[in-house]
């Protein structure tokens, strides 16, 4: 028994090695994966294929992104008149983050990382996770430079995100410059 679970270990970490078996790993952040993006669908969603062929599309957890292929609430970025100044600033602000994580990771490779205190699905079944890239978290790195503000829902980093869309919405940086669109 003893020497089928030494010949299983050995035959899993081989189709590791050899690209068959994608998952990273489950850490206390959650399942960890590496995936190639194939398409931007905007700025906080992403279609990915993993190493096994399998695909999935993902919403960046705990980030929310100017709409751009539908009319964007201002409600939902607070400050943002409900104008057609304010409409429009949030359309070129939506179209800023799309183009951005475009540049950043689209046909590139990333590491795709749930979290175990949030929802595994959001809507239109979207899987919802951490998406990094070059070391870093993306969603991070769009509440940081602002084309994004913090989604309403559970998640570990909440806090950390609550602090750099703090920070980019007082420095009017991104889509937060729209607050004073009259």
């Amino acid at each position: 028994m003893r020497r089928r679970a030494v010949v299983a270990l050995v035959l899993v970490l081989l189709a590791v090695s050899a690209g068959c078996v994608d998952l990273i790993a489950t850490t206390e952040t959650g399942d960890v994966r590496n995936a190639t993006v194939t398409h931007v669908v905007d700025g906080d969603t992403v279609d990915v294929r993993f190493a096994d062929g399998s695909t999935d599309r993902v919403r960046l957890l705990g980030v929310d992104t100017p709409e751009v292929h539908v009319e964007t609430e201002p409600e939902h970025f607070a400050g943002v008149p409900d104008t057609d100044a304010g409409h429009a600033c949030l359309r070129r602000a939506g179209e800023n983050a799309s183009a951005f994580v475009k540049r950043r990771i689209a046909d590139d490779r990333v590491r795709v990382e749930t979290d175990p205190t949030a929802d595994r699905r959001g809507g239109y079944d979207r899987l919802l996770a951490y998406v990094h890239h070059d070391g870093r978290n993306l969603n991070y790195v769009l509440l940081e430079r602002g084309h994004a503000g913090v989604y309403p829902s559970t998640f570990q980093q909440r806090d950390r995100f609550e602090a750099a869309a703090s920070d980019a919405r007082d420095a009017e940086r991104g889509l937060w410059r729209c607050r004073t669109s009259n």
